[in-house]
């Protein structure tokens, strides 16, 4: 219920004439408090609103804001409410008036009158519970309005706290970097806490004279200012920062659902912020979220957002506190069409993580484009940044400088991400099909690397740490750590620059793929943790000194004065045995060497392995064996020593007097590697193409599977040979095949297929390869006079032809679809008596000939 305040005289009066007024006029406010003490003292009735109609306008009490107030206890003892009578009011207002919850002062207009004060409105020392309404029962029929550039339009200072400004139009001019249209300021002692400015639209008060800063809040007073409130706010036309927080402001704010835009005649040149957030360290619990910012009117439409400067334009920028319970959360924001077309360096950054930690979550970047050399940072993080899935959409970058960036969840990058410093820690999958490009920091990945772009590691490290089987990108790595379980396998050739340590889990090359050690990384493996698969390495050994190859497990020292192998290739294969007739292998782990100089050498090698793969031969009965073709056949060289190694779980075996490199194994002195295959060779005669090889010993040989790939990838049989002698036997035996097929034209890969008759593994040789010419196609019909049927040869290597009838004047009669082969083709043309060409159309070619029908 409202009550008016009761009045005896409801003339008009000017400015002027107020001293004249009885004294129960002029002393009314002191009769008003008498009348409240007397309604509080009746208990039990229930308080009401005190109204005060204000204006010049018939019915009111008070010609201006500022004799209402005066008017107005302090505390209330109930509720109040200014009326705004006037359409306008040229003055300052400053409220200072101690409410509660339950009595609170409100200013708004009356029903149907659209207000504009002209001055500055303040929430001042004192005030508590007081609200700025627009809404008469429509909204923002209030407008506060400052036309100076030296002052702001609102303002809460002086501990004002649970005030708030709602459906009101707030226009500024102020040019000042260290205000803004809506100030908030100092505090005395606890700072302003728990202030709001709501569901209304703050922008420019002149077209010409754009305001700095819309919203503005720096505290060098008392306190800190807590818990205010920006909710569901328009906010246009600024030249440095849509929302600025600063020093002196603390827990709890609350940045949400507002509209960011740009709709000036003017195109801005300065660098622009939309929401700059950057109270410091103190400050936590803040939520900015489902802001747009952007275009040219709400929800970042209307147009795009010009920026024609050469400075940069942010989105948000956060800097607050580290908490890790009172969380700071940017989510659901839109940062759409902007567009900074300067020629320069300048950077478009739509999130921008500075300092604390933040939590970021379902935010959105979209038509926003920079024609200078720095592009659009979808993200830069520089402090601690908590992420969701997240994606770098192509055209796009994120920037990771310092801190620590956690997504939980994917990363997908399809434009470019720097991390250039700080750390990464991706929960879920890594997709680029971007740019990746590490600088410095190191990354972590749970989940499975998938690249199909551009990865590159020139420092810093990647750390595999997922609890079960990832895949792993190919690329180049400076550090790459395995330290989860489970098996990791490359999807691609990886080089590594530095190093690769294994802690846990197993890195699987596959059988395509190869792990290469750059000249100055090394390796570091357990028997728990380990490369499987193929890891290349190349140096260049010294005389008298003993290299290592990076730690895989080869070391070799050249006798001094003696040749040396020059630049040194090395090719460790784990996982494999060695395998010859009758099942016999080394242990799982081989090495192919290849150097400048092959022969006349004089050094000492050591193999070194881990226990798992001895394959169950005994560490006493290790010996080295060398094979100079490919692991066809082996020698056994001996053994100079051999014993248990550093770490636990590790071998090795020493060879002295080594003159030549190859392919070199440890195996089972008992049980050596024998011989199998010792030769395989794949020739050309004419358009066929010739196989043989020679075996010196055979143990239950089933036979051999002749295949054939036209990619060295993908391989299928065209024939088999069986073995001779029923598969067993210790003499040579020689085997040919010939591939008399049709249409052989480009490369052709040949490899042997050798099958044992009890179960197992084949074992493959080769494979050779060589080109075929295209063959020139053929094609001839007769008789050249016929009457109905027509003999046609057509061979190309072609699946499909297609022969045609054509009359003098081209016309075609006949036709008829056919496939090119050794064997003659019988066909009928039908067409009335004449001469005819026949065609033959085969893979784009044209053949012809004249023919005669009777």
């Amino acid at each position: 219920m409202k009550q008016l305040i009761p009045s005896t005289n409801h003339s008009h009066h000017s400015f002027g004439q107020l001293p004249a007024l009885p004294w129960w006029v002029r002393r009314r406010w002191q009769l008003v408090a008498l009348l409240l003490t007397a309604l509080l003292l009746l208990g039990s009735r229930a308080q009401a609103t005190v109204v005060v109609p204000v204006g010049t306008a018939p019915g009111g009490q008070y010609p201006t804001i500022a004799l209402a107030l005066a008017a107005v206890p302090s505390p209330l003892p109930v509720a109040y409410e200014l009326e705004l009578l006037d359409a306008t009011y040229s003055e300052n207002v400053f409220l200072n008036k101690t409410g509660t919850a339950a009595n609170g002062l409100t200013i708004r207009p009356a029903a149907g009158v659209t207000v504009v004060i002209n001055g500055t409105v303040t929430f001042g020392a004192g005030s508590a519970y007081a609200t700025l309404s627009g809404n008469n029962g429509g909204p923002r029929a209030l407008t506060v309005r400052q036309g100076s550039q030296l002052l702001p339009a609102l303002v809460f200072s002086g501990d004002a706290s649970h005030n708030t400004a709602s459906q009101i139009v707030v226009r500024g001019a102020t040019s000042s970097w260290t205000s803004g249209v809506v100030v908030i300021g100092d505090g005395y002692a606890t700072g302003n806490d728990d202030n709001a400015l709501t569901q209304s639209s703050v922008g420019n008060a002149d077209p010409a004279l754009l305001p700095a800063n819309l919203v503005y809040a720096a505290n060098a007073g008392g306190g800190t200012n807590d818990g205010f409130a920006l909710t569901g706010n328009d906010l246009f036309n600024f030249t440095r920062t849509g929302v600025q927080v600063g020093a002196g402001n603390g827990d709890a704010w609350t940045i949400r659902n507002n509209n960011i835009y740009y709709n000036a005649a003017a195109v801005p040149t300065t660098a622009q912020t939309g929401i700059d957030f950057g109270p410091g360290s103190a400050a936590n619990d803040a939520l900015v979220a489902n802001n747009a910012i952007g275009g040219q009117a709400a929800g970042a439409t209307a147009g795009i957002w010009t920026n024609a400067g050469t400075q940069s334009f942010r989105g948000i920028v956060m800097n607050c506190g580290n908490s890790s319970t009172l969380t700071n959360e940017v989510t659901g924001n839109l940062v759409k069409n902007v567009s900074l077309t300067g020629t320069s360096s300048a950077a478009l950054t739509a999130l921008g993580v500075d300092a604390g930690r933040n939590e970021l979550s379902g935010n959105t970047v979209a038509s926003v484009t920079n024609t200078g050399t720095s592009g659009v940072n979808s993200l830069v993080s520089r402090a601690n940044t908590m992420l969701g899935t997240f994606s770098v959409s192509s055209g796009q970058l994120m920037v990771v400088e310092s801190g620590v960036t956690v997504v939980q969840g994917d990363l997908i990058n399809a434009g470019i991400l720097n991390h250039t410093g700080g750390d990464m820690l991706v929960t879920g999958n890594f997709t680029n099909t971007g740019t990746f490009a590490q600088t410095l920091g190191d990354i972590e990945i749970r989940g499975n690397m998938v690249n199909s772009g551009q990865f590159t590691c020139s420092t810093g490290k990647v750390k595999l740490t997922g609890n079960g089987p990832q895949t792993v990108s190919g690329g180049l790595y400076f550090n790459l750590e395995v330290n989860g379980a489970g098996t990791k396998t490359l999807t691609g050739n990886a080089t590594v620059y530095n190093g690769v340590q294994m802690l846990s889990g197993v890195l699987a090359t596959g059988s395509r793929y190869a792990l290469t050690l750059d000249r100055l990384a090394n390796l570091v493996e357990t028997d728990a943790s380990y490369v499987l698969g193929r890891v290349d390495v190349n140096r260049t050994p010294t005389a008298g000194v003993l290299e290592d190859f990076g730690g895989v497990g080869l070391e070799m020292t050249p006798a001094t004065g003696s040749t040396l192998p020059g630049s040194t290739f090395v090719t460790r294969i784990t996982g494999t045995a060695p395998v010859g007739v009758g099942g016999r292998q080394g242990i799982l782990r081989y090495y192919d060497i290849d150097a400048d100089v092959l022969s006349g050498l004089n050094l000492t090698l050591t193999l070194r392995y881990l226990d798992h793969e001895l394959n169950g031969i005994s560490r006493g009965n290790l010996r080295f064996f060398k094979s100079t073709n490919g692991g066809a056949t082996w020698a056994a060289r001996g053994v100079s020593t051999a014993g248990a190694g550093t770490p636990t779980g590790t071998g090795y075996a020493t060879l002295g007097a080594v003159d030549g490199f190859s392919r070199w194994t440890l195996g089972d002195f008992i049980a050596p590697l024998p011989v199998s295959l010792t030769e395989f060779k794949a020739e050309r005669e004419g358009r066929n193409a010739v196989l043989s090889w020679t075996t010196a010993t055979e143990q239950n040989n089933r036979g051999f599977g002749i295949e054939v790939s036209l990619d060295g990838k993908t391989f299928s049989e065209i024939g088999f040979v069986a073995a001779q002698g029923g598969g067993t036997g210790s003499a040579p035996r020689r085997y040919r095949f010939v591939d008399a097929r049709e249409g052989k034209a480009g490369r052709r890969y040949y490899r042997l297929r050798q099958d044992d008759r009890t179960p197992g593994e084949p074992r493959y040789y080769g494979p050779q390869q060589f080109t075929f010419e295209a063959e020139e196609p053929v094609f001839s019909a007769y008789p050249t006079q016929f009457g109905q049927d027509l003999t046609v040869e057509l061979r190309h290597p072609a699946t499909t032809a297609t022969l045609r009838l054509l009359d003098g004047l081209g016309r075609e009669v006949w036709r008829q679809d056919v496939a090119p082969g050794a064997a003659p083709l019988h066909v009928q043309p039908t067409g009335p008596a004449g001469a005819y060409i026949l065609t033959a159309t085969v893979a784009g070619q044209v053949l012809r000939q004249r023919v005669v029908k009777d």
